[in-house]
């Protein structure tokens, strides 16, 4: 029974750490599309 308690404590841990990483990147993500496009529409301006 405390074998089963270990396992299903690795799973949510390792659930959560995953869910956790895929927001992160998606935010950074978001935030770098967000500074290229700017960085773009400040280079047609000077155009």
């Amino acid at each position: 029974m405390t074998l089963e308690w270990f396992w299903r404590i690795i799973l949510y841990a390792s659930i959560a750490w995953y869910a956790l990483l895929v927001f992160y990147v998606g935010i950074r993500g978001w935030q770098d599309i967000r500074e290229m496009v700017q960085i773009l529409k400040e280079r047609k301006g000077q155009e």
